[in-house]
């Protein structure tokens, strides 16, 4: 029997669905969809080796490259490339670096390493995926890949021996109860995972939540619907939230400028306590629609974005999403600002969902203030965290709603 899955969950329960778009003629613009099937690698397979799908990227995890029964999956990736001059596979360079060791050396799969190692080399049926430490979306890629491993942290020892979550780390049953009860069912699984590395190694991995948005990030920079491949139950929670976050911080991005044109009138109010996660007053407006759909734009072009997981007991999960192209803009914003969504209001930023600020509002509202934030620097990038999308991290209800 399979192990109950929270985030599935969660998605199959009507309550938590997006909301089809009314207001354009496409109801599926920026509609998250979710598909539970009977199906192995074999069936992987078939679906790329199906000419509807010769033009789509193929992203592999690494796990996928290790795996025995993969096999079929690496040959129809191989043959669906013939004739292409763009290839049909790439290899992110977090991918790469996960396979770098059993490329040069494998210890299983021998032919299939070589292969792939020729094919990345000579760039015929692989490509290759790097964004360049001076490229202008490189500062938000990593606060997007923190902010999405922020989860993993929650159950880890501090310095003075508690947990992000104001527990004893050495009391791990007390510590899972109180994620789960502050957090949700959700924020469990890669909590203990991320304790279970940093007791074991020293260091948390976020390599996964670097992998998912750069395929993300391929496929806005190239126009060209990608398909994340793996067999790692944590994607499922990673592309979840990765979406999410695009998507609620595209809309704040285009909302900003709706406010500054004045499109939503005076600020309504105040918010003088928030809990501290800003400097000073929220200021309120009031906003129009449970999802936003007033301040996208009549046309945007999109690209979609599928991940199918295959799970041991026989089940592929394919989630996808419909990125739209104007979302880049937004991305170099938060580069260009350290993790802000638009710089039309000084330091301040704007905010579409309130979190647990919301709670005490007589309606739907977006805020506009000074966040609280808390900087980091990985690998000689600084950039900073919204304490209110540290909230969102590790929040289990990804909505806008009051």
């Amino acid at each position: 029997m399979a192990k109950p899955n929270p985030l599935l969950d969660y998605l199959l329960d009507p309550g938590n669905r997006d909301e089809r778009s009314s207001r354009f003629t496409n109801p599926n613009r920026l509609h998250f969809n979710y598909l539970g099937v009977y199906g192995s690698w074999g069936d992987v397979a078939g679906i790329i080796a199906e000419p509807m799908c010769s033009s789509l990227a193929w992203f592999p995890d690494a796990n996928v490259a290790f795996l025995d029964p993969t096999t079929p999956v690496w040959d129809a990736l191989r043959l669906s490339a013939l004739g292409s001059p763009i290839g049909s596979t790439v290899i992110s360079g977090v991918a790469e670096y996960e396979m770098k060791e059993w490329l040069n050396d494998p210890y299983r799969n021998k032919e299939r390493a070589a292969d792939i190692k020729a094919a990345m080399v000579g760039e015929t049926w692989i490509r290759k995926f790097r964004i360049a430490p001076s490229h202008t979306l490189n500062k938000a890629l990593y606060g997007y890949t923190h902010l999405l491993g922020f989860r993993r942290s929650l159950a880890r020892q501090l310095s003075d021996g508690t947990t992000l979550v104001d527990t004893d780390a050495s009391d791990k049953s007390r510590t899972m109860n109180e994620i789960r009860n502050r957090f949700g069912p959700r924020a469990q699984g890669l909590a203990k995972k991320g304790r279970t590395e940093d007791e074991t190694k020293g260091v948390i991995n976020i390599d996964d939540e670097m992998h998912c948005l750069m395929a993300i990030l391929y496929a806005l920079m190239n126009s060209r619907p990608t398909v994340i491949l793996t067999a790692d139950v944590d994607y499922l929670e990673i592309f979840y939230k990765g979406q999410w976050f695009l998507d609620a911080h595209y809309r704040a991005w285009l909302a900003a400028k709706m406010v500054k044109a004045g499109e939503y009138g005076e600020p309504v109010k105040d918010l003088q306590e928030t809990d501290g996660h800003f400097q000073g007053p929220l200021t309120l407006y009031r906003r129009h629609t449970l999802h936003l759909q007033e301040v996208l734009p009549l046309r945007a072009q999109a690209v979609t974005v599928t991940l199918i997981y295959v799970a041991p007991d026989g089940r592929l999960h394919i989630m996808s999403f419909p990125f739209e192209l104007p979302m880049l803009e937004m991305i170099e914003m938060r580069s260009k600002t350290d993790g802000r969504c638009t710089d039309l209001f000084g330091e301040a930023n704007i905010h579409v969902d309130l979190g647990p600020l919301k709670r005490g509002l007589d309606g739907l509202y977006l805020g506009i203030g000074r966040d609280v934030v808390y900087p980091f620097t990985t690998n000689e990038v600084h950039s900073s965290f919204a304490r209110l999308d540290l909230q969102h991290s590790v929040s289990c209800f990804e909505r806008f709603s009051a």
